[in-house]
């Protein structure tokens, strides 16, 4: 595809290390990333899901000024059904092109390409929050950063006798690891299976990519595991930072934090959870766990939304008529949704809408990440009367908040 002095094509092997360089200089890396981690990048995508931009001024010497890629992932809705879909990212342009399509045309190939492989759901981890909505994807997941005292740290509940976790020893972590995720996944809609190349990158644990930091070390628990990094904060003290805990019963995420806020020599420990995350409320002092930020962890497109109504579970069962607006693609229309023991009926139809909204809002209601009361007190979702509402937000309302786990 040309575009003036503009080609876009599939990426191919000569191009990765200018596809490393772009990448470090859009994303303010300090050095592209070394051949290690690049092989590792490069082993969890194909090349013909990769898409670059070369600006052809100098036929000798065309540069490279867009990349955009996907990974084909997996990722569960509330209900527990597995979704296959791509997960966008990599996304750049260079800053000496701006304004010039070179987003639109790369994201139209790409979009294209899942039409055709009949995707029904796109997803990103997006760098800034005012890219994607014109492509009609909504922020779907959020996550809070901690930073936990702990000198004020203390359970409610007393210690059990025995201690359930474990420092994890590499063959431990290799063999326990992945399918104490995988079991994760399914109590989390919105969360992300790992394919076994993604942790290999994870196992390698390659120094370039610690910051500084120290390796990881792991705690593992029969439902649950946590790794963590310890950080030189300042001369003389220094953090732990949780790189990932993920528990798939209460008790295993009470023993697991147990062990976290009892590390010796360590007066704070920071870390990323779900907005629901019961940490808090578990400690005699709430003021102990303070967040100090919480953002968009997950956007979410929805690219059949006849069949993504029809794999998800719903918490109330109602009958609308939903009208979908999509001003980038044709993926809107008007559809009677019918939900009877939390499975939805979903039909194309000319009847009139009793619900309306934008492509990107169904994608943020999708997960149980946001709530249609929310979206319509911001007047971006219209229903006929007040009882219709309050039938789509307890439909759409999830018992847990979505949590990716993964970024991508």
């Amino acid at each position: 595809m040309s575009n003036g002095n503009l080609t876009l094509r599939r990426a191919i092997d000569s191009d990765w290390q200018d596809i490393a360089t772009a990448d470090a200089r859009a994303f303010a890396f300090i050095e592209p990333l070394d051949d290690e981690a690049l092989a590792d990048i490069r082993s969890k995508v194909d090349d013909g899901d990769v898409v670059v931009v070369h600006d052809n001024v100098d036929p000798d010497r065309p540069v490279l000024v867009g990349i955009a890629m996907f990974y084909r992932m997996v990722m569960s809705v509330p209900g527990g059904y597995r979704a296959s879909l791509p997960g966008l990212s990599w996304v750049s342009v260079a800053s000496t092109h701006r304004r010039r399509g070179i987003l639109r045309m790369m994201i139209t190939e790409l979009f294209e390409q899942w039409e055709q492989e009949e995707s029904v759901f796109s997803i990103l981890t997006a760098s800034e929050g005012t890219i994607y909505e014109r492509f009609g994807y909504g922020p779907a997941s959020f996550e809070h950063s901690w930073r936990v005292d702990l000198r004020r740290a203390e359970f409610r509940a007393p210690a059990p006798a025995d201690s359930r976790v474990r420092f994890g020893e590499p063959d431990q972590i290799r063999d326990r690891v992945p399918e104490l995720h995988n079991r994760w996944v399914s109590t989390r809609p919105g969360a992300i299976m790992r394919a076994p190349v993604w942790w290999n990158m994870i196992f390698a644990d390659r120094p370039m990519l610690r910051n500084g930091r120290s390796g990881l070390h792991y705690l593992l628990h029969a439902d649950g595991y946590a790794s963590y990094r310890i950080h030189h904060e300042t001369e003389n003290t220094s953090i732990a930072e949780v790189y990932e805990i993920f528990a798939v019963t209460d008790e295993a995420h009470t023993d697991l934090w147990r062990v976290l806020v009892g590390l010796d020599l360590i007066p704070a420990i920071t870390a990323t959870t779900p907005v629901d995350d019961p940490l808090p409320l578990k400690l005699t002092d709430l003021r102990a766990p303070a967040v100090t930020a919480i953002r968009d962890s997950m956007w979410l497109r929805i690219l059949d939304v006849e069949k993504a109504l029809t794999l998800r579970e719903y918490g109330h069962d109602t009958e609308f008529v939903l009208e979908v607006s999509d001003t980038y693609r044709e993926s809107g229309g008007k559809f009677a949704v019918s939900i009877t023991d939390s499975q939805a009926t979903v039909t194309a139809t000319d009847a009139d809408p009793t619900v309306r909204m934008d492509i990107s809002v169904l994608g943020s209601l999708y997960l149980g990440g946001y709530r249609a009361v929310d979206f319509a007190a911001a007047e971006r979702l219209w229903t006929a009367d007040a009882p219709t509402l309050h039938a789509v937000d307890q439909a759409f309302s999830t018992d847990k908040k979505p949590h990716a786990g993964t970024f991508f």
